[in-house]
């Protein structure tokens, strides 16, 4: 009964070891199959590649039949392995179940662990990958060592430095906290000595670390707090900083105005958090008196076109004295020029404020002048047939301001809304006959002048005589019209200047029955000479620029006495004339 026992479990167990090595050997059937159908498809394609390049042929064969028998021998060997393996089971398994199965063993044994097993073929692979990666881990071990410098003030290790400049640095922070504002403390020194040692990444210390540190070491009363930092300069520690914090914001907060904006302080306010000397903790009230005060500074007015002393103090709300105390050479009867710098006293916040905003608006642009032949007029009689409309552009720009005043306009894009309508000018090209007038009007006062500047409007009053709105020492009015505008005898007389004459350019002078004498400055032509005797109304000069003049116009005056007489107004000889929107009359 046992014996049958025995041979049906001998049956079983052969079977196992029979199906087991079956499958192996099919496996590696397949896996040969495979390889096979590789190097078929491989052979294929070098009598392709060799029907073109036939002198690779041979090299390129004998390469990949050596790399084939490379890869293909750990195969092979197995594959050998295994079926001699089988053929042993199947020996062994006629002598009983036992011996089958140390057979078994025997071929997993050399299979997995022979000289040249599969494991061992594995660890012979994994070996140099091992040993790089721990190469590799060695060398970044190696590198994340760096060599720093040891540090030692006043005999007291204090740590490790990257470099001397760390320490200097703190010494400069550690003498700022120490002598703060009204301190007496006397300057404390420190002597520092240095080693060379390597130490881990991440082991140095930050100079405030450091300055910490030196602190600790002096043996004072220290405290934890915030040092104040506007700009370079330290302004205290803060045990708490809430308040002063909420007082910027809200300072601020009178800047904004919402949209694209960028709102903060022109110097850099910053909070260093560690150790400081008890005596340099000052309360959060102080500093907020003192963020939310205001200082003096000197700053200028620069003179402008149209200015003049009276309206200077009124524009910037100074009585004569106040201004003359800081310009001694300033007075009511003083000259100014345009561009000159009036220095006057200004206040500002404590902290200025700096404002980057976007802003879109419309900018007018100015309009070209054409101009056209007339020959139905005088030489130097122009006529304006078109007058020129300024177009509109809308311009976005990033405006910069500090504490409320522009510094700063960056356009960034310009968009044509309204193109300008060009002015048209008709120039005269008739030849201009001796002793062409205009027409007098009729029923003319007795006493009064004529208009001395023609054109299609007789141009307007650009700046008044000085004491009545103009500048000083302002001797006339100032008549702005296009260039080439005729100018007329305002009076029947007799030339008596008729050239350049100073700050007038070119100019005309006329002696009147009455003793009166009119001046023309500032003309581009002259049209008369010396001893030459007009009437009313007769062409004389041409509007222009010469002389001290900053645009085209023509300054007329008018004198009593003679040419070196009283210089009176002319607004009382002249039938009223438009003014310009910038011209100041009192």
């Amino acid at each position: 009964m046992n014996s049958d026992k025995s041979s049906r479990f001998a049956a079983v167990g052969g079977f196992v070891y029979d199906k087991t090595a079956a499958a192996g050997e099919y496996l590696l059937s397949v896996l040969v199959t495979v390889l096979s159908a590789l190097g078929r498809g491989v052979s294929r394609l070098l009598r392709a590649i060799d029907r073109r390049f036939g002198w690779l042929r041979g090299k390129l064969l004998g390469l990949l039949k050596t790399l084939g028998r490379k890869l293909s021998m750990p195969f092979v060997r197995y594959y050998k392995a295994l079926r001699m393996g089988g053929n042993e089971i199947r020996r062994e398994r006629d002598k009983g179940f036992f011996p089958a199965c140390l057979a078994g063993i025997r071929m997993v044994g050399r299979t997995l662990l022979g000289k040249r097993g599969l494991l061992v073929t594995i660890c012979n692979w994994a070996l140099p990958v091992v040993s790089c990666v721990f190469l590799f881990n060695i060398v970044t071990y190696a590198n994340s060592m760096t060599y720093a410098l040891k540090l030692t003030v006043n005999g007291d290790f204090m740590g490790y430095v990257n470099d001397e400049t760390v320490f200097n640095d703190a010494e400069k922070i550690v003498q700022q906290r120490i002598t703060y504002l009204d301190s007496n403390k006397e300057m404390f020194s420190f002597e520092s000595e240095y080693a060379v040692e390597m130490v881990g990444y991440g082991s140095t210390l930050t100079k405030y670390q450091l300055a910490d540190k030196m602190l600790e070491s002096m043996g004072e009363e220290i405290s934890f707090a915030y040092g104040m930092y506007i700009g370079n300069s330290f302004y205290g520690a803060l045990e708490s900083r809430d308040r002063v914090d909420q007082t910027l914001e809200q300072l601020l907060d009178v800047y904004r105005e919402g949209g694209e904006e960028t709102v903060k302080f022109e110097s850099e306010i910053t909070y260093e958090p560690g150790l400081y000397l008890t005596e340099s903790i000052v309360s959060e009230d102080s500093i907020i008196k003192l963020i939310t005060s205001k200082k003096s500074v000197a700053s200028y007015y620069t003179v402008v076109e149209g200015d003049s002393p009276y309206g200077i103090l009124d524009k910037l709300g100074m009585t004569e004295e106040e201004l003359a105390l800081l310009n001694p050479d300033f007075s009511l009867e003083s000259s100014l020029f345009v561009g000159d710098k009036i220095l006057i006293n200004q206040e500002e916040p404590f902290l200025a404020v700096s404002v980057t905003r976007k802003e879109t608006y419309n900018v007018a642009t100015d309009y070209d002048t054409e101009y056209t032949e007339d020959p139905t007029h005088y030489q130097g009689s122009p006529t304006i047939v078109q007058d020129g409309v300024k177009g509109t552009d809308l311009v976005t720009a990033d405006v910069s301001y500090i504490n409320g005043v522009e510094t700063r306009r960056k356009v960034i894009s310009r968009k044509t809304i309204i193109e300008p309508t060009p002015q048209i000018i008709s120039l005269g090209t008739k030849e201009i006959p001796k002793n062409v007038v205009v027409s007098i009007p009729e029923n003319m006062p007795v006493g009064q002048f004529l208009w001395p500047v023609g054109g299609s409007d007789g141009g307007q009053i650009s700046e008044m005589m000085y004491g009545y709105g103009g500048y000083y020492p302002h001797g006339g009015i100032d008549i702005a019209a296009p260039y080439g505008t005729p100018i007329y005898a305002a009076e029947s007389g007799t030339v008596i200047l008729a050239q350049w004459y100073y700050g007038y350019g070119n100019c005309v002078m006329i002696q009147h029955p009455s003793g009166m004498v009119t001046v023309y400055g500032h003309a581009s032509y002259l049209h008369v000479y010396v001893g030459q005797e007009v009437t009313m109304g007769q062409l004389i000069a041409d509007v222009g620029s010469t002389g001290d003049s900053t645009g085209n116009h023509c300054h007329f005056e008018i004198r009593v006495g003679g040419i070196n007489g009283t210089k009176v107004n002319p607004i009382n000889y002249l039938p009223y004339h438009k003014r310009a929107s910038w011209c100041i009359e009192y």
